[in-house]
């Protein structure tokens, strides 16, 4: 249960590597399929927003100390977990436990794939997956 002083309402820590009023680097996407924008980012969590475009991914990677849960927003794709590929669209949830090697892939051909990304606990070390 919440109590009075358990949350902040628009606003934004002083002290976050974040900066919410940055705009989304779309050259970044242009030449890598994908780009985020951090949102919040405190000592122990990390959120923040992905755009894939259609036809790329964020390619195969892990987390060896740190969990994700993607929520996604707009767009269809497919996220592959370890061995699994789970086919995701707005509404979809996905817990990724750490040290699990995941990708997510836009399979649309004209919507951009958009999903909000929660890492904890930080440092998020990101270990690329051949």
């Amino acid at each position: 249960m919440l109590m009075k002083g358990d949350y902040v309402v628009n606003t934004v820590d002083r002290d976050s590597k974040a900066d919410y009023r940055k705009p989304f680097n779309f050259e970044e996407a242009k030449k890598q399929g994908f780009t985020r924008k951090t949102l919040f980012e405190t000592e122990q969590m990390r959120f923040s927003i992905y755009m894939i475009l259609p036809a790329h991914e964020n390619p195969m990677h892990r987390h060896p100390n740190s969990d994700e849960i993607l929520a996604f927003t707009h767009g269809k794709g497919e996220c592959v977990v370890g061995d699994e590929v789970i086919p995701v669209e707005p509404g979809s949830v996905l817990f990724i436990a750490k040290d699990v090697p995941h990708a997510v892939r836009n399979t649309g051909d004209s919507d951009i794939l958009c999903c909000t990304v929660t890492q904890s606990p930080l440092p998020c070390e990101h270990v690329m997956v051949n």
